[in-house]
């Protein structure tokens, strides 16, 4: 049941986020960082979104910037789209795949790191400094904890 409200939680952070999108892949239109409107995420503290393109929260590809603050552990979880890939744009994430939390597997993800993500693949993240995440995937967007 808390796993269930923190997703609906994220989903209506995101969904306010959607109404700063410009549009989607079948519209020309550019975002500068300035334009981008960051939405808390009342599901992770300190987590800020901005949807850049198209609804994550629907069928077909969406684009977001997610902003993660300094010193996070990021549990176990999985991604229910197609795919994601995710690119850090600035910070670094410490990054490994696995079900159980294992500060031995972490790899740094310095800026410009690309980290490909299929469906239903276990992975774990922490940070020790601000990272900023570009994530583009196949909608609907959900993320479910390992337990």
């Amino acid at each position: 049941m808390k796993r269930a409200m923190m997703a609906a939680a994220g989903l209506l952070a995101v969904a306010a986020a959607i109404v700063h999108a410009r549009g989607g892949v079948d519209t020309l239109f550019v975002v500068a960082p300035a334009e981008m409107r960051y939405v808390p995420d009342p599901a992770h503290a300190g987590y800020e979104t901005a949807v850049v393109v198209g609804d994550p929260t629907k069928q077909g590809v969406y684009t977001v910037h997610t902003k993660l603050p300094a010193n996070i552990a990021i549990v176990p979880h999985t991604h229910g789209e197609k795919w994601r890939v995710a690119t850090v744009l600035s910070g670094t994430l410490y990054y490994a795949q696995g079900a159980t939390f294992d500060e031995q597997k972490l790899r740094p993800l310095p800026p410009g790191s690309v980290i490909v993500e299929p469906a239903n693949v276990p992975h774990f993240a922490r940070t020790k400094g601000p990272v900023l995440l570009h994530i583009t995937g196949e909608g609907p967007a959900s993320t479910t904890a390992v337990k």
